[in-house]
């Protein structure tokens, strides 16, 4: 599956849908369910990736995503996602720093990353799922 470049929060809810899902029923057998890593096989091989800084996440975020601080995208990723070909989709609050991971991953190679438009902030105004930890 070859993303675009950019998304609206609904056509990535769409493409995220089987994620989504599967984070929600995830969360309501939590207690015997192991937590997802960013290597998990999700929607031939999509990963979500959630740039925020740890203190933004109190406010929700997108079901079946992975939290990697941009600060930390340069060397947790390519340890993470050995493949440069995978489909990786890469949020933030407002899209900016998203846009900025979604740079960094295709200057070390990754060819298939898509940022979402206007970040969770776009996500959650158009009412899509919302996980809260």
């Amino acid at each position: 599956m070859q993303l675009p470049p950019r998304l609206r929060p609904t056509d990535a809810a769409t493409i995220l849908e089987p994620t989504t899902k599967a984070a929600q029923k995830r969360k309501r057998t939590k207690k015997t369910a192991p937590k997802k890593t960013a290597t998990a096989v999700v929607n031939d091989n999509l990963i979500l990736i959630d740039v925020r800084m740890p203190q933004e996440l109190t406010g929700g975020t997108i079901p079946g995503s992975e939290h990697i601080p941009l600060d930390n995208i340069l060397d947790t990723v390519p340890k993470s996602i050995p493949d440069p070909q995978a489909p990786v989709v890469v949020y933030c609050k407002s899209g900016m720093r998203g846009g900025m991971a979604q740079g960094a991953l295709r200057k070390l190679g990754y060819t298939n990353v898509s940022n979402i438009v206007g970040g969770f902030d776009a996500w959650q105004k158009a009412g899509l799922p919302v996980t809260i930890s």
